[in-house]
């Protein structure tokens, strides 16, 4: 019986919504409570009682299995629009990136906050979006993904912030973020835009902190002219660093080291004329000395 009451729910829900449950649910509330107090049984009151609860909590259930089921549809319409824009991307390139600038802060818990500046040049009058990708080195858990924060703005030409742009964010699997940024209106053939990306990550260099090693790369699907990644650690943390590039003569790879005034430390790396599909970066370990003490 409560299987069939469930699906006339369901039914419900999908022809009314959820404000006329919620509307229902006050309803059958005080009808229970007026049936109680104009016969004034305290088994009857108590039937009354029961008999809304049971239907509320039916009710209740239907709700979140429909919310469940349209969440799940939403998240595969967003992964066919990532899955057209790379496609689009392939075949037709609208834009070639001028100039990419990442800085990616590590907190001691292994949460990333990374602040990315971007500037693009339209080579079609049809840009209307630029897609992106974003990774970590371990295949995480998607109840990760609702605490992953994303905003994307206009950048002026003095360099101050914009307006945003709707951002449509899909996870082709765990622990891989494609983000498509849309532009309120395309830019004409030849000129450049700049974007500004703020992007919290929670866990995402948990490998990096828990004594593993840790990849911090760059792999774009369009040219690049110039690019520059910046890695900075928690306070006191000390790290072997090696690059990585899986082209030759690591495409013009310089990294570097500084520790600055708070004692935290920060390796970057800069490269250009990036060919496209091919990355290159630096890894990261915690030394020895370092993973015994976490360890301890």
């Amino acid at each position: 019986m409560l299987r069939e009451l469930i699906l006339f729910l369901e039914e419900f829900i999908r022809g009314h919504g959820p404000p006329a449950v919620a509307k229902a649910a006050f309803g059958l509330m005080s009808f229970a409570v007026l049936i109680g107090a104009a016969l004034g049984s305290t088994a009857v009151k108590a039937g009354a009682l029961v008999t809304a609860v049971l239907v509320i909590t039916a009710a209740g259930i239907a709700l979140i299995g429909r919310l469940k089921s349209e969440h799940r549809g939403l998240e595969v319409h967003k992964e066919l629009v990532s899955h057209y824009c790379r496609l689009l991307d392939t075949v037709h390139p609208s834009y070639e990136v001028l100039d990419w600038d990442e800085t990616m802060t590590v907190d001691d818990r292994g949460n990333a906050h990374t602040s990315l500046k971007i500037k693009v040049r339209a080579v079609h009058a049809d840009l209307y979006y630029v897609r992106m990708r974003f990774g970590c080195g371990w295949s995480q858990p998607s109840r990760y993904r609702k605490r992953v924060r994303t905003t994307v703005r206009n950048l002026l030409a003095n360099g101050s912030a914009g307006t945003t742009l709707r951002t449509t964010l899909s996870w082709p699997k765990d622990g891989a973020m494609a983000a498509i940024a849309h532009f309120h209106a395309p830019p004409p053939a030849n000129s450049e835009v700049s974007l500004a990306i703020d992007l919290y990550w929670p866990k995402r260099c948990k490998p990096l902190l828990d004594g593993l090693p840790d990849e911090f790369g760059l792999m774009y699907w369009q040219p690049v002219k110039r690019a520059t990644y910046r890695v900075v650690l928690p306070k006191g943390i000390e790290v072997v660093v090696e690059p990585i590039s899986k082209t030759e003569g690591q495409t013009g790879l310089r990294w570097r080291r500084k520790v600055d005034t708070e004692g935290r430390e920060t390796i970057s790396f800069k490269v250009s004329d990036l060919p496209v599909r091919q990355r290159t970066g630096i890894r990261l370990q915690l030394k020895e000395t370092r993973r015994a003490q976490r360890s301890g």
